[in-house]
């Protein structure tokens, strides 16, 4: 396709003449750029032509989005685009203003170190390895696309000798690492040996930080290969309890691995590239949806969980491994690129809701509340990724999507389901990072990323069974989730996967339970005074199957509702009862006799779910609780009760549904 077929396109689609080339298939390079575009017409209105920059609107964020939309910039002018992002006397100026302003030869603030960045465009600001290495890649793509940008070579000269000075510098050369983030490292040593022509940090230094890494598994992962955030602390921290936006950070160093090749690094021998094939196929199965988003648990909780500026950096792995051909099996670099495709529709269609830039925070959750530059930071780092997956080859590679799957971690009962139909997760150790988790469905959304069911939240905004007395007082609930790992104990059993049936919470580290499915299934038991319940699931491609075996304890007279929550304020979210004779029933606070019920409709605000009985234990009826607004479950809409015992000296009860979510 010319050039200005494409940028005609281009323009088409930001405009909404026309869809997306590759809105529900493979993007090529015209989605790409379309999808850039539509962001930089958003993110326009920030240009200031008096400072040369663009204004980012506090919190430190103004280097990053500047160097991001550089890159935009850059790679547009390389590759002969005439849209909306293609702006030559803009990176001009950023250029320049980027090795000039936030860039310091005495240590600042923070992690200080010189020469480096800040994060303020007046180099008054504090330092962090991740200013250097964003600002950094930003101005790599500027000094490559130096001739079709007509830089100055007093500005290419200054952008050189930046980079280099920086990147040979302690704060950056081998052993120094921080945690155990190789990605940035890797970043810095590609930079250097782009802008220097000379690749001993990235041949040696960028090797040495990989087979370190390796070396740590057993402090990095854990059974199952989740990622520990702080590999020096003890496995029970509530940091490491898993991190999907930090271990896809880390593993954004594939970005830079088939170029430290190319510039002599060793191969990494059968051993280490098993291991980190086992990661991929780990991170892609347990951490990513067919939507395009995180499967996301956070052992960062509120301080990271579904900001919209750490979507941009996660989706960087999926570049990532969708480039390096020799680092996993070629089905899932296919995969990858499917899911960065989707991941690009999930944003543009949060940030048209949101009015062009998607809210700093996805499904408005604001416990740990951010500004609008986060805001801004979000929409520059999704922007950039659309021009590095043009500049990574993307656009012309293929993709595949991905068959239903799934990711087991046996140590924190964690279960990681995705399919072309819905994705959810069951956390039965949350090791006090985030309030949710427990034998249950953490979460319930459809395939196309929208809310099913919920995002998080506890009983009663939540899945399971709760177990109450007479007085209304919870004694037994199934999602509670436990507070630590115990080797001795497993909390989620596979009976039946393809990998992982037999694995359990003392397993070896270095096999991800991971892959395609057809018929999976899992149980756990919780324990408590009151009695104890068994959870028992079955997930197939297009439902999922759970029964609750619920036993009395002790003489008490109890109370037995099995939940199904909603999403959606107001009138937003329902349920509805379809009867047997075909009558339809809004579910209130009466009860209808379960006998009479054929399914149950769940309505969320943007999609939703059916419930439909396989048992109807004798004088059990549906009714609604009306959850408050939880930390996580911010928008919690009324919550269908199943009573399955009410007031009642059981011995045991159980019921069993079928939970089929809308196709999205």
């Amino acid at each position: 396709m010319n050039s200005l077929r494409r940028a005609a396109l281009a323009a088409a689609v930001a405009l909404g003449l026309v869809a997306p080339s590759a809105s529900a298939q493979t993007f090529d390079d015209t989605a790409y750029f379309a999808a850039a575009d539509k962001l930089q017409q958003s993110l326009d209105p920030l240009w200031n032509e008096r400072r040369g920059h663009y204004e980012g609107g506090g919190g430190g964020v103004e280097p990053m989005i500047n160097s991001l939309l550089l890159l935009g910039h850059s790679v547009a002018a390389m590759e002969g685009h005439t849209g909306p992002s293609r702006n030559d006397e803009r990176a001009r100026a950023l250029a320049l203003e980027l090795v000039k302003g936030p860039y310091v030869t005495k240590p600042a603030l923070g992690q200080a170190h010189a020469p480096g960045w800040t994060n303020s465009m007046t180099g008054k600001g504090f330092q962090h390895l991740v200013f250097d290495a964003e600002v950094v890649d930003g101005l790599v793509y500027a000094y490559r696309a130096r001739q079709e940008l007509q830089l100055p070579e007093s500005t290419v000269a200054a952008i050189r000798d930046a980079i280099s000075r920086t990147a040979r510098g302690p704060f950056w050369r081998y052993p120094t690492i921080r945690l155990n983030q190789i990605n940035w490292y890797g970043l810095m040593y590609a930079a250097d040996a782009t802008v220097t022509g000379d690749p001993a940090l990235l041949k040696r230094d960028f090797g040495a930080q990989l087979n370190r890494f390796i070396r740590g598994a057993r402090s990095n992962f854990g059974p199952g290969m989740r990622f520990h955030y702080l590999p020096h602390e003890h496995v029970n921290h509530p940091m490491n309890v898993d991190s999907a936006e930090y271990a896809n950070i880390v593993l954004s160093f594939t970005r830079f691995y088939n170029q430290a090749r190319q510039a002599g690094m060793a191969p990494l021998n059968s051993t280490q590239k098993r291991i980190v094939s086992e990661w991929i196929e780990r991170a892609i199965a347990g951490y990513w949806t067919h939507g395009g988003y995180m499967n996301w648990d956070s052992g960062l909780g509120f301080q990271r969980w579904h900001q919209s500026k750490k979507l941009g950096l996660t989706q960087q792995a999926l570049i990532g491994i969708a480039s390096a051909p020799t680092l996993s099996d070629p089905k899932y670099q296919r995969y990858a690129k499917h899911m960065f495709d989707r991941s690009l529709d999930f944003y543009a269609r949060t940030a048209e809701r949101d009015g062009g830039i998607a809210d700093a925070l996805f499904f408005n959750v604001h416990a740990v509340p951010q500004g609008v530059g986060s805001a801004r930071l979000g929409a520059a780092r999704v922007l950039a990724n659309a021009a590095r997956a043009i500049d990574a080859g993307l656009g012309r590679a293929r993709a595949t999507e991905p068959p239903a799957l799934y990711a087991y971690d046996p140590d924190i009962g964690r279960l990681a389901v995705t399919t072309p139909s819905y994705n959810t997760a069951i956390v039965a150790v949350n090791q006090r990072a985030f309030p949710y988790g427990g034998l249950d469905l953490a979460r319930l959304f459809d395939g196309s990323q929208e809310v099913a069911g919920n995002i998080g939240g506890t009983p009663p905004a939540s899945f399971g069974a709760l177990v109450r007395d007479v007085s209304g007082r919870r004694v037994l609930a199934s999602q509670v989730a436990r507070s630590s790992v115990d080797r001795a104990k497993t909390p989620l059993v596979l009976t039946k996967a393809p990998s992982g049936a037999g694995a359990r919470a003392s397993s070896a580290v270095g096999s991800a339970y991971a892959g395609a499915f057809t018929d999976l299934r899992a149980t756990g038991t919780v324990s408590g005074s009151a009695g104890s319940v068994r959870v028992t699931h079955r997930f197939t491609p297009r439902h999922i199957q759970t029964r609750w075996d619920i036993t009395r304890r002790g003489n008490r007279a109890l109370s037995a509702d099995i939940l199904f929550p909603s999403t959606g304020r107001g009138r937003q979210a329902s349920v509805t009862a379809v009867l047997k004779d075909g009558s339809r029933v809004t579910v209130g606070s009466t009860r209808i006799a379960l006998a009479r019920v054929s399914r149950l409709e769940v309505k969320s605000q943007f999609s939703g779910y059916t419930v439909t009985p396989l048992s109807r234990p004798a004088g059990a009826g549906v009714h609604l609780m009306r959850p408050a607004a939880q930390s996580s479950a911010p928008e919690a809409g009324p919550t269908l009760a199943v009573q399955i015992a009410r007031n009642e000296r059981f011995s045991k009860v159980a019921f069993t549904a079928r939970i089929t979510p809308d196709r999205g």
